[in-house]
């Protein structure tokens, strides 16, 4: 039933909770095996991934042993760049919130992996960033609230406290404690029984500085990282991988990505990446176009003038962008947007 991979640094970050307060996990009521198995665990190294099956019994018996049902908000109090692996520490050695957001969509397979993984989305609603990915199911209840809780924790950790905030956040399940133990931890107000896990940030946010960047060393722990990735079965196809990037590129720069940036991002020369494009016959003129019209029909139900949403996309002007949008779906801008207006 559960095939997620989850950090080994998840185990370390029970383990060092429990010592802190002189507390011996061993001495809970685990089966001989699963002591072994934890014993095997802690041994390995912290960036490598283990079954989550183990994870349950681990955070479902020291609640009950510690009656204390809000144990994983307790737990992430102690939670540091190394328990989330390499992507923890790229995230730590970030220059901004926008350019560790950016790292966390295109790793994050490092921490949490598996044929029932659910990928991870940035999408923009009026003044809010959402980072966001679906409800599998009740299995993994469990580990979204500890993704969750250590992420926002860590957050705190590299942005600063006072500056990083959650506008809202949104879980697929239902309280596992009291709502007073979410509204302390997450200080804004937080939606249960939702279609999706969802993360609400100000935009403004996004330019948070990290408060020790270090950009010569993310260089070196991004190559081990693509390695890393290179190893894995295959989950995200190139085109996934490049409509990844060019969408996320426009949500932050409103503009077009060049060819030759987005073939370094995959680590591919510009003859190789447009060789592999016409193999799914496709182009990189095709990828940016989509990726533009995508992004066109979540801003037209925003409150934004058409002028706007076309200097937002890269276009030369409101025309460029009209007859862009009506060659691709055969609907006037006008129309699109009198059709939301008609949902809302």
């Amino acid at each position: 039933m559960y095939t997620l991979q989850i950090p080994n640094g998840f185990f370390h970050l029970w383990h060092s909770y429990l010592k802190s307060r002189d507390i011996d996990g061993f001495a809970f009521p685990f089966s001989a095996v699963q002591k072994q198995q934890l014993n095997y665990i802690l041994a390995q190294p912290i960036d490598a991934q283990s079954s989550y099956v183990l994870f349950i019994d681990l955070i479902q018996q020291t609640e009950q042993q510690l009656n204390c049902p809000h144990l994983i908000f307790d737990m992430v109090q102690h939670v540091q760049p190394e328990h989330f692996g390499v992507l923890g520490y790229i995230a730590s050695k970030s220059t901004s919130v926008a350019e560790a957001l950016h790292f966390v969509l295109r790793f994050n397979r490092l921490v949490i992996d598996g044929q029932e993984s659910v990928p991870m989305h940035l999408s923009q609603k009026d003044q809010g960033i959402h980072l966001h990915w679906g409800f599998s199911h009740s299995g993994h209840v469990l580990i979204n609230e500890m993704t969750v809780a250590a992420m926002v924790q860590l957050a705190r950790q590299i942005f600063s406290f006072e500056q990083f905030s959650l506008k809202s956040l949104s879980l697929a399940h239902e309280p596992r404690c009291a709502l007073y133990h979410y509204q302390r931890f997450y200080g804004c107000q937080v939606y249960f029984h939702q279609p999706r896990y969802a993360l609400e940030l100000n935009r403004e946010s996004l330019l948070l500085k990290s408060q020790q960047p270090d950009p010569s060393l993310n260089h070196l722990l991004l190559k081990h990282a693509e390695e890393v990735i290179a190893t894995k079965s295959e989950h995200m196809t190139l085109m996934t991988n490049l409509h990844t990037l060019v969408a996320e590129y426009l949500l932050f720069h409103q503009e077009v990505p060049k060819l030759e940036w987005v073939a370094q991002e995959l680590h591919l020369s510009v003859r190789t990446l447009q060789r592999q494009l016409s193999e799914f016959d496709s182009s990189f003129k095709k990828v940016i176009e989509t990726e533009r019209i995508k992004r066109c029909n979540i801003l037209l139900q925003q409150k934004i003038t058409l002028s706007e949403i076309a200097l937002a996309l890269g276009y030369s002007d409101q025309s460029a962008l009209a007859r862009a949008y009506k060659a691709a779906t055969g609907q006037t801008l006008l129309a699109r947007r009198q059709q939301y207006k008609l949902k809302a």
